[in-house]
């Protein structure tokens, strides 16, 4: 038997002090560094170029294959 992921918890509603300490928390800016930003920065052309690498691999199994990726057939 396989295991399910257990449901996400519905966000929970703030009412009084709770929402006005969120409200104005979010007011406040928290401005990124450049490090952080250039770290982030690389960390999406990493996974850009993954993304890419991988449909390509899976249109070239597709073309191989009469238009199936046989990867696909076991889910």
């Amino acid at each position: 038997m396989r295991t399910m992921a257990r449901p996400i918890r519905e966000t929970p509603i703030l009412y009084g002090e709770d929402a006005r300490r969120f409200l104005e928390n979010m007011k406040i800016r928290r401005p990124e560094t450049p490090e952080a930003r250039a770290q982030r920065l690389r960390d999406y052309e990493f996974m850009k170029k993954a993304y890419e690498l991988g449909m390509a691999e899976k249109r070239a199994r597709e073309e191989a294959n009469g238009g199936v990726d046989p990867w696909f057939k076991k889910v």
